[in-house]
């Protein structure tokens, strides 16, 4: 009874008549593209629309082909569309660009599926059937995909909050509306489940128009569109490409983007291993000795993830990630030679600078060489200063620092070229340099200012009263000589400074059972930061085997992540940046033995 009256429903809708029920003499009937939609949606079926006037061979080659005939009987409700009316020109641009004459398969209401000219099928009638395979196949694609690739309406810099706040990256789709391979991309692909779910999973998803998006198709030089840019949440570009592609392909180019937002693939090889494989491809090694820890998730998170670094150490360098006592970066060549070493880096660009270096022989080592061999020019000098300060090697760095000023008299100081190399890189100054500054700092200050230059004699004091370990001894007499002075010179903290270098010699002298009792003392006197919480921890943990110094840390860090636990309590908020974590880490690992 439905069936009759949805039968009735569709006769009094095309004017009465005709009888849905009667047989069907022709293969195309004389519907409109809405009521041919409405029977294909009804025997489930495709719309065929024979769209324009593809000539009596083509016509009469189809109808000669029986089995084809009833076959798209059985499949499609097939019509015939005069492009010359205004109902052709309002059905044009359902066909996406194509040309015509031609047969276009297309599902109810909705997307074209398939089409072939009119030239092929007068050729061969039979491609007729095999687009119309390719159409069913297409159509039960689409039917069972239901969601899309969803774009969001705002700009490039709201996406990249967007993105940071969400953990995604960026995805931009240049379009344009005249060029059929668009189109299609926007129909056929966006709209498939499997695009749709994974890439507003990982992506914030924008839409641009070409003639909208000049300036960012220049910059990474794409021609036309469709084209596809991706970057990560700073707006760097991860991967981009201009054309049209299957939906396998257009997943893979999201999935090579999100590998390489990842950074550095990191391998888990010892020295030997590196080595072999460093060999094997003429690469050179470089290993990120780390510490756990905040500040090597910061380095993870901002440097080696950036797109440029990603793309410079995967050219050129086997790549070595392990846990280490000492932080540092270590530059390699094949044969496991050290290069270079840097033991802080600020961005992306300062280590892609530090890497060149590597890459073009201008490591530490090379400039050691030339220094080592006599090349003291004040270029390669004050170049090699730089890089033993930041290879961590300090002390070296101060001795040829030293050497270098020695050679001039104290009063290089008041310009500012030699003042800076003197206030970066000595902690340990000539007599002569120090008395100068004590003697001029009024001058000094009114050159750099008060706060550096009291930085600078603060420091040249504390670094002193370091000093006195030698030999694997402590020289307590002049260490009592040297307090003397401070207090003769009123220097500021004193106290503080003289407690911090005895801590600093039992470090040196492995004596923990002094360090505990200087630090329990500190801590008494002291607000300690929970930075040096940590280190006084990582020492002890790494270096101290008696039981009774370790519980005594132990009990610190627990005590410090109870006050953390209040007030937090007391305040409603967690703090993300505390170092709980690592206090409860900590604690656990001293008091394991």
């Amino acid at each position: 009874m439905k069936r009759y009256i949805f039968s009735l429903i569709i006769g009094i809708y095309m004017g009465g008549g005709l009888l849905i029920a009667q047989p069907i003499s022709s293969l195309f009937q004389p519907f409109t593209w809405e009521q041919a939609s409405m029977l294909a949606a009804r025997d489930n079926k495709l719309v065929m629309v024979q769209v324009g006037n593809v000539g009596k061979e083509v016509d009469q080659r189809i109808r000669k082909n029986e089995e084809l005939v009833n076959y798209l009987l059985r499949n499609v409700i097939a019509i015939h569309i005069d492009m010359d009316t205004p109902q052709g020109r309002a059905f044009e641009p359902r066909l996406m660009l194509y040309g015509y004459p031609a047969y276009a398969f297309f599902m109810p209401y909705g997307d074209l599926v398939g089409i072939v000219a009119a030239g092929e099928v007068r050729v061969h009638s039979e491609r007729l059937l095999e687009v119309l395979e390719e159409a069913k196949e297409l159509a039960r694609t689409k039917k069972m995909n239901s969601r899309s690739l969803r774009f969001v309406n705002i700009n490039l810099e709201g996406a990249k909050v967007r993105a940071a706040n969400e953990g995604k990256n960026i995805f931009i789709s240049i379009a344009n509306d005249t060029v059929q391979a668009s189109l299609l991309m926007d129909k056929n692909v966006f709209t498939l489940n499997s695009i749709a779910d994974f890439y507003n999973e990982h992506f914030v998803n924008l839409r641009m128009d070409v003639f909208i998006a000049g300036d960012l198709m220049q910059k990474y030089d794409i021609k036309e569109a469709p084209a596809y840019i991706y970057l990560n949440e700073d707006g760097k570009l991860l991967f981009c490409a201009d054309e049209a592609c299957s939906s396998e392909v257009f997943l893979e180019y999201a999935e090579e983007a999100l590998r390489k937002a990842q950074g550095i693939s990191w391998q888990n090889l010892n020295d030997a291993e590196a080595i072999k494989q460093a060999k094997n491809e003429g690469k050179f090694i470089f290993i990120d000795c780390y510490i756990e820890g905040r500040m090597h998730q910061k380095l993870v998170k901002n440097v080696f993830t950036d797109p440029e670094v990603t793309d410079f150490f995967e050219k050129h360098f086997i790549n070595v990630s392990r846990i280490d006592d000492h932080a540092c970066l270590i530059f390699a060549d094949g044969n496991g030679r050290e290069l270079h070493r840097i033991v802080q880096i600020e961005d992306a660009a300062d280590l892609l600078n530090e890497a060149g270096k590597v890459v073009s022989g201008k490591g530490l080592a090379g400039l050691a060489a030339r220094y080592e061999q006599g090349d003291h020019s004040e270029t390669t000098t004050e170049e090699y200063i730089m890089a033993l300060a930041r290879a961590g090697y300090s002390q070296a760095a101060s001795q040829v620092t030293v050497k270098y000023l020695g050679t001039m008299t104290p009063a290089c100081l008041k310009e500012k070229r030699y003042w800076d190399f003197f206030n970066k890189y000595i902690v340990d100054v000539e007599p002569v340099f120090f008395d100068y500054i004590l003697s001029n700092q009024d001058k000094l200050m009114g050159l750099y200012g008060e706060k550096t230059v009291k930085n600078k004699i603060s420091e040249l004091w504390i670094t002193g009263a370091e000093g006195f370990v030698k030999n694997n001894q402590f020289d307590e007499e002049g260490f009592k000589l040297y307090i003397k002075r401070l207090k003769k010179e009123k220097v500021e903290g004193w106290q503080s400074i003289a407690r911090n270098a005895r801590m600093n010699a039992a470090e040196k002298l492995n004596d923990w059972k002094l360090f505990i009792n200087l630090a329990e003392e500190k801590w008494n006197e002291e607000k300690i930061s929970d930075p040096e919480l940590y280190n006084w921890a990582v020492k002890i943990n790494t270096n101290c085997s008696d039981g009774n110094v370790r519980y005594k840390m132990a009990q610190w860090l627990i005590q410090r992540v109870i006050d953390i636990n209040k007030m937090e309590k007391f305040t409603g908020k967690i703090d993300l940046t505390s170092y709980r974590g690592f206090f409860e880490k900590l604690s656990n690992d001293l008091l394991k033995d």
